[in-house]
């Protein structure tokens, strides 16, 4: 008998599994057993690309929403919000700044509904667990935090105490490699999510391997010891869905953020600011977040006053290129618009610049390639958040009944498409207000409801006669659009 979508999706379960920051290449098969037989197995995308900036928080949001930051409103991890609070800065690691955002500034922190939001009308949970930042964690289900476990926060609600409870309190770290965090938060989705049938979509999160290849270096031991962290991790989930007879009824994604690159700190980009105003006398005020910049609050600046501080970045050793936000800059020589990165802006929430760093192929101490020129004053070793392609190339890899076994795709994808596969496999359709696509390159064929069109790729290099600049690559697939670097 022939199997059709509709017969295969009634019981269907989806698991994201999320590992921060792991670069494709950093991908280790001897160091990672598990991954090298999930690989002969499912689908790998070898062509996955973060959202920008290419950040943990804007990612978590870009993949509960399946769009970009131009609609979804996250568009940086720190972000300048003018009101909010006594500075104006909401950081979105802080899940009290995210939970008190809407009665602050009588608007919700998300303007468009998550992939919890939509489960929820069916009646249905998407469930987390991580080790990450409880602000990170909250931002997949913000409106349901009920359903997510991190181990820094109950969210104010009893019932997750009761759940922090019985798991008991995080182990002291005995090495360098968050590994008990990370282990904790396998025990809540294996002990608590897994058994839940009304979970039909479930996330595990991992910190690692950004927080030691923050610490300590792409390439370093400490990095190759949170590589085998992860998968052993991984190997205990598998073990628990095995256990609970969830094979046959689980697809799983193995996924990460965001890839990272070797910091060359150049000093912060607010004293950077501050010394273009004095060497160019003048009085505008800016605020800095990330390589973001903003107006301070009522100090809106003068064209002429912009044109001068874009001419003094675009002079400087460390910056590639200079992005607007604000439409009414957009004829300023050699300035891109930020909507190339963000997607269309249907928000306020867009700075006045942003600031692409220089980017090169130069190795680190442990002869691992990609090194950022950043404006930072920050003293971590390795970073992310560029749209240079060591940052936003990703790691994606698709297990499960739904998925071709054994396939590789090169088609251009990326986080942005993993709401609305999830949504396709578990049978939500038409679900429709997706920036993403489905990822239908990877799905058995049988399982596809409708044939979609033939995918047409498209690549674009934008750089409006850029001297010495290296651009942007966009790639379009179908209509959605890609950051390649």
């Amino acid at each position: 008998m022939k199997l059709h979508a509709n017969d295969h999706t009634g019981n269907r379960r989806v698991l994201i599994i999320g590992t921060d920051g792991l670069r494709p290449d950093s991908v280790d098969l001897e160091l990672m057993p598990t991954y090298a037989e999930l690989m002969k197995r499912g689908t790998l995308f070898t062509s996955f690309h973060a959202a920008f900036p290419s950040e943990t928080r804007v990612s978590m949001t870009t993949l509960t929403t399946g769009c970009y930051p131009g609609s979804h409103g996250v568009v940086s991890n720190l972000k300048y919000v003018p009101g909010f609070g006594e500075d104006g800065f909401v950081q979105t690691g802080n899940d009290k700044h995210l939970l008190s955002y809407r009665e602050m500034k009588s608007e919700p922190f998300i303007l468009l509904p998550t992939l919890g939001d939509r489960l929820h009308e069916q009646g249905k949970c998407l469930a987390v667990a991580a080790s990450s930042s409880p602000g990170a964690s909250l931002l997949w289900n913000l409106n349901h935090p009920e359903l997510v476990i991190n181990p820094s926060s109950w969210y104010g609600i009893s019932e997750l105490e009761q759940l922090h409870n019985r798991l008991g309190p995080v182990p002291e770290e005995q090495t360098k490699v968050k590994k008990e965090r990370a282990l904790w938060a396998v025990r809540a989705l294996t002990d608590i999510h897994l058994k839940n049938p009304d979970n039909q979509v479930m996330v595990l999160w991992l910190s690692e391997p950004d927080s030691s290849q923050h610490d300590y270096g792409l390439g370093s031991p400490e990095s190759k010891e949170a590589l085998q962290l992860i998968d052993h991790c991984v190997s205990e989930v598998l073990k628990a869905v095995e256990t609970e007879g969830l094979s046959d009824q689980l697809d799983i994604f193995l996924i990460s953020d965001h890839g990272h690159s070797t910091l060359q700190a150049q000093g912060s980009l607010q004293g950077h600011l501050q010394k273009a105003c004095d060497e160019l006398g003048l009085q505008s005020q800016f605020v800095t977040a990330g390589h973001y910049i903003y107006a301070a609050a009522g100090q809106e600046p003068s064209l002429q006053d912009l044109t001068a501080v874009v001419e003094w970045l675009q002079a400087q050793e460390w910056c590639d290129t200079v992005f607007f936000g604000d439409p009414s800059i957009g004829d300023l020589p050699g300035v891109l618009p930020l909507e190339l990165l963000l997607g269309p802006i249907n928000h306020n929430r867009a700075p006045l610049l942003a600031v692409q760093p220089r980017w090169d192929n130069s190795t680190n101490e442990y002869g691992v390639p990609g090194t950022i020129h950043a404006p930072t004053s920050s003293s971590i070793l390795s970073t992310h958040g560029t749209a240079s392609p060591y940052d936003v190339h990703a790691f994606c890899l698709g297990v499960g009944g739904s998925f071709k076994q054994g396939h590789v795709s090169d088609i251009p994808c990326g986080i942005v498409d993993i709401a609305p596969t999830a949504c396709h496999l578990i049978g939500l359709r038409p679900e429709s207000g997706f920036d993403g696509r489905i990822l239908s390159e990877a799905i058995q064929p049988e399982l596809v409801d409708e044939r979609l069109p033939e995918l047409q790729v498209s690549r674009t290099k934008v750089d409006k006669g850029l001297v010495g600049a290296k651009g942007i690559h966009v790639l379009t697939v179908n209509g959605t659009t890609y950051v390649s670097g």
